[in-house]
């Protein structure tokens, strides 16, 4: 009985999280209006771009530009696709993480999809 009850506000707590993690991300939608790459730290690169709309950027970092860290996999795949979706005209939608890991006030984005 007590493990059922443990795992039931286990459960409700990571929920809980998501849901407010969620709230607190940012979207982003439109064309890219800017991309370039940064050097931060002595070598580490750093992706940032803009899309027409920002919207509910998180108050820690309130920029209205996202960043990535362009040296992982993810970072050079989101980097490739906008700079597709840049040269053909195509908008993204864009979610946010809720944090500014990459870059003091600016959203690290979660994905990116290029609108068709």
């Amino acid at each position: 009985m007590k493990l059922s009850r443990i795992r039931a506000v286990t459960a409700l707590a990571i929920t809980a999280g998501m849901c407010i993690a969620t709230a607190q991300a940012g979207t982003g939608s439109g064309k890219i209006t800017r991309i370039y790459a940064h050097e931060k730290n002595g070598g580490a690169g750093v992706i940032m771009f803009n899309v027409q709309n920002h919207v509910n950027p998180p108050a820690s970092c309130p920029g209205h530009e996202w960043a990535f860290d362009a040296n992982t996999d993810l970072g050079k795949a989101m980097y490739s696709l906008l700079l597709a979706a840049a040269s053909q005209g195509k908008p993204v939608t864009v979610m946010g993480t809720g944090d500014c890991a990459a870059w003091s006030d600016r959203e690290r984005p979660a994905w990116i999809m290029v609108d068709y």
